[in-house]
């Protein structure tokens, strides 16, 4: 019986590891919602738990859904709330005022960007804080002609850096509390992250400003051109009956439509993009597939009597006002089509181009599935209009384009929102009510003084919420099989001379190196258990070990598809792949430096 039983714990153990294994391959792939990753492998393993031939014990039916009702997913969900909250009160307008509100050289500008990128980040989410301050960069950067790489990664750094600083910095630190309170009944106070994150912050600052931004390669930038419309759209354009191009080859229709115009092929009847020659001639009813800077296109469609194809607009374009606008992580459009976009914008918002780094235009735009790091040209009847910001916020866009900084709206309101929040954290600071109970009050504070409305609910980055629910019974589901336990007691095995200093620094290059290509949280979620369990093993305090995994997984810089905002710069910086590893793998290495040390300190 015992031997059946082993066997039984074996075979749970590996069906959950190939689970793991598959669940990360699709993390990096990132071809899929990692929410919807999350909740499928969570459903396979309910489903083959509740399979009596196979006798397996992994998840079973009720903890399916204890992720849903944990504090750390609820307290989460409410610090996007209130996020939100602060940026309709007039946060966002304020730190737009603080930064634009006197000239700068490059270094200054640099350094004042990312001390408040990262002290907003530390008291709401990191894409918010990005969210607010990537539109007032790029337009500084517009106005003083200053090249926009040396600023915007450095912008998504300090963001991340931010976030390491207090309990709601980020959600790994709200996961890692929550996950201590569960193992040993104490959980981290509010600002026992700052004791280390603030150090490592101010390091990584200092040397992302005077000495990392300097190892960033800046690649050339016509003069005179905005920072996205210098990179070619894809436009879909129908010749009109009449059209002056009927006839004309690829050759002459450049020559009249200028250099920067380009006819990259024609839409099929299939809807695929078929490739043209030199010597094609232009021909009535033909959609055309045009590479183009923004501002060139109007003047291309009435020079050559061209239009847009009806089923990218819904209004005539010659009402339209255009924006710029980037697809955020945790868009609704991430993996979706035109036929979406269409249903949840209507008749607010209308697709006329997209750019895209580093991949072809195969189909029709109305094929074409989306992805984060995106950017559209939209057109718009009024760029002021409410209904427009709302569906543009709603579908998780980000403008790109310059525009004016945003008025405060009440400094009263602005002012109470303030007070309400720090009231919330000193009582979960001085232990008063738990973070779920505190932020929930602060919630229906901010509903009372009317900053968040009925709405709300748009506030929330839902696939992150889904994700953690999901991902938290296969965490906990690593502890009841053992598996932990066998991840943890391997690594010990290999390392039982080290001391403490240096298996802290092996779990940290381990985090840090999974965080950096899947979601954040998802490796809290995953980490925790094992150095938990590691710490027990070497009889050490699992406060230093959790807290390791913490900062190790808000250490996303080596790549842009570790964490949010490096996906979100990648585009208007005009960055490789390569050149986060750059700057970032130095910066990662300084964090170590300065977090082993640190936490020995403090919870040695």
């Amino acid at each position: 019986m015992v031997e059946i039983s082993a066997t039984n714990e074996l075979t749970n153990q590996l069906v959950l590891t190939f689970t793991i294994i598959v669940l990360l391959a699709f993390f990096i792939w990132n071809k899929y919602r990692y929410d919807a990753i999350s909740v499928a492998a969570l459903i396979f393993l309910v489903t083959i738990s509740s399979i009596p031939s196979l006798k397996l014990n992994i998840i079973n039916i009720d903890q399916a859904f204890d992720g849903f009702a944990n504090p750390a997913v609820m307290t989460v969900a409410l610090v996007l709330i209130i996020s939100q909250g602060l940026k309709n009160a007039g946060l966002s307008a304020l730190a737009g005022k603080v930064l634009a509100g006197r000239k700068y050289t490059e270094i200054q500008f640099l350094l004042f960007l990312m001390i408040i990128a990262a002290a907003l980040s530390s008291f709401i989410n990191n894409i918010g804080a990005m969210a607010i301050l990537l539109p007032l960069t790029i337009s500084v950067c517009q106005k003083m002609e200053w090249h926009p790489a040396k600023f915007l990664m450095p912008l998504a750094f300090a963001c991340i850096l931010g976030g390491m600083n207090t309990l709601i910095g980020t959600p790994p630190n709200i996961i890692i509390s929550d996950y201590a309170y569960q193992q040993t009944g104490s959980e981290f106070n509010f600002f026992d992250f700052s004791k280390v994150g603030l150090l490592i912050t101010i390091s990584g600052v200092l040397f992302v400003a005077f000495l990392g931004n300097k190892l960033l390669e800046l690649r050339e930038i016509p003069n005179n051109e905005p920072l996205i419309n210098m990179k070619g759209y894809m436009f879909e354009v129908e010749v009109n009956k009449g059209s002056s191009s009927i006839g004309l080859t690829l050759f002459k229709f450049k020559k009249q439509a200028g250099e920067d115009i380009e006819i990259m092929g024609v839409i099929s009847e299939t809807g695929s993009i078929r490739k043209v020659k030199n010597n094609m001639r232009i021909k009535e009813g033909q959609i055309l597939v045009i590479k183009s800077p923004p501002d060139e296109i109007g003047k291309i469609l009435s020079l050559f009597d061209f239009s847009i194809p009806e089923d990218l607009h819904s209004f005539d374009e010659a009402d339209l006002e255009e924006i710029e606008v980037l697809i955020s992580p945790g868009s609704r459009l991430i993996g979706r089509n035109y036929d979406y976009f269409q249903k949840l914008a209507f008749e607010e918002l209308n697709l006329l181009g997209l750019w895209r780094k580093g991949t072809k235009y195969r189909t029709r735009l109305t094929r074409e599935t989306f992805k984060a790091g995106d950017v559209l040209l939209l057109g718009v009847r009024e760029l002021d209009d409410e209904e427009v910001k709302s569906k543009i916020k709603h579908l998780g866009l980000m403008p790109i384009r310059e525009r004016e900084i945003e008025v405060i709206s009440s400094r009263s309101r602005l002012l109470k929102g303030i007070v309400f929040f720090i009231s919330s954290i000193l009582l979960v600071a001085f232990e008063v009510l738990s973070p779920t109970i505190a932020f929930l009050l602060c919630v229906l504070c901010f509903a009372r003084i009317k900053i968040i409305n009925s709405n709300f609910y748009k506030s929330v980055e839902w696939p992150i919420i889904v994700m953690l629910a999901a991902m938290i019974p296969i965490g906990l589901a690593m502890e009841t099989t053992g598996l932990s336990s066998l991840i943890a007691s391997n690594i010990s095995d290999l390392a039982p001379n080290l001391n403490q200093a240096w298996i802290l620094i092996i779990i940290l290059v381990i985090t840090m190196v999974v965080s950096d290509i899947i979601n954040n949280a998802a490796t809290a979620v995953i980490m925790a258990p094992i150095s938990y369990e590691i710490a027990i093993n070497f009889g050490y305090d699992v406060n230093a070990f959790l807290m390791v995994v913490a900062i190790g997984a808000s250490c996303a810089f080596l790549t842009p598809i570790g964490h949010q905002c490096n996906t979100v710069v990648m585009g208007p910086g005009n960055y490789k792949f390569t050149d986060y590893w750059r700057m970032g793998l130095p910066l990662e290495i300084l964090i170590i430096v300065v977090a082993i040390p640190m936490i020995l300190f403090v919870w040695a």
